[in-house]
């Protein structure tokens, strides 16, 4: 079971994905981390998608279109289990 949910809501964050991913899987055993990627236009769902598929029991990506930052938190929050 894992203790603690972290949701990152992102659109357009390609720059930024790997480095937000990368500091919460410190925590890996006891953390779960859900990229929702809110339409983005650039390639934030394939780094989420490349980090779901790496660490499939740490990392789920969400996919959906473009509803901003309030809908993509309500997202995480929905797929939490943590």
């Amino acid at each position: 079971m894992k203790y603690l949910s972290v949701a990152i809501p992102s659109y357009n964050s390609q720059e930024y994905m790997a480095h937000a991913i990368e500091s919460c899987l410190i925590l890996k055993d006891d953390i779960e981390v859900i990229i929702v990627n809110d339409g983005s236009k650039d390639n934030t769902g394939t780094i989420g998608d490349e980090y779901q598929a790496k660490y499939p029991d740490t990392i789920k990506c969400i996919h959906q279109e473009n509803g901003g930052h309030g809908e993509a938190v309500n997202t995480g929050l929905k797929n939490a289990t943590g």
